[in-house]
């Protein structure tokens, strides 16, 4: 972990995402919009002890394609094997744990979700889920 970013720093960054809490399907975004973002993550990233993401989407191909992107951008390589499945699903993964969930998902919610967990009670500023943001934030 690395030394926290200034409290009002994290509130800012807060505030720039808590936009996204209010929307059941992910925006599309500017790539001005995408950077901020992808910037953010990544400080929060860099800040938490370990992430929970949760993804919601039309086939099981674009929600793996989407956690393997975010994974990769938060510094966790791996190659999901998971079983096949048609329709929309719901696939989670716990960084912590190497773990991953998978299950059918009829609901109209579509993007990502992104969880940041910290031990440490002066980090509690980025606790939190943040998003839903685009499957493609991190083509």
């Amino acid at each position: 972990m690395t030394s926290p970013t200034q409290p009002e720093s994290i509130q800012a960054q807060r505030q720039q995402l808590a936009r996204f809490s209010l929307m059941t399907v992910a925006p599309e975004l500017s790539e001005a919009e995408v950077a901020d973002v992808q910037g953010i993550l990544a400080q929060f990233n860099q800040q938490s002890d370990y992430q929970t993401l949760g993804i919601c989407a039309d086939t099981l191909a674009a929600a793996k394609t989407a956690m393997e992107a975010y994974l990769n951008a938060h510094g966790v390589t791996v190659t999901l094997d998971l079983p096949p499945r048609d329709g929309p699903v719901y696939l989670k993964f716990n960084t912590l744990k190497g773990a991953w969930y998978l299950d059918d998902y009829s609901g109209p919610s579509r993007g990502v979700l992104v969880s940041y967990h910290v031990s440490e009670s002066e980090a509690d500023a980025i606790n939190g889920t943040y998003g839903p943001f685009p499957l493609d934030l991190f083509d």
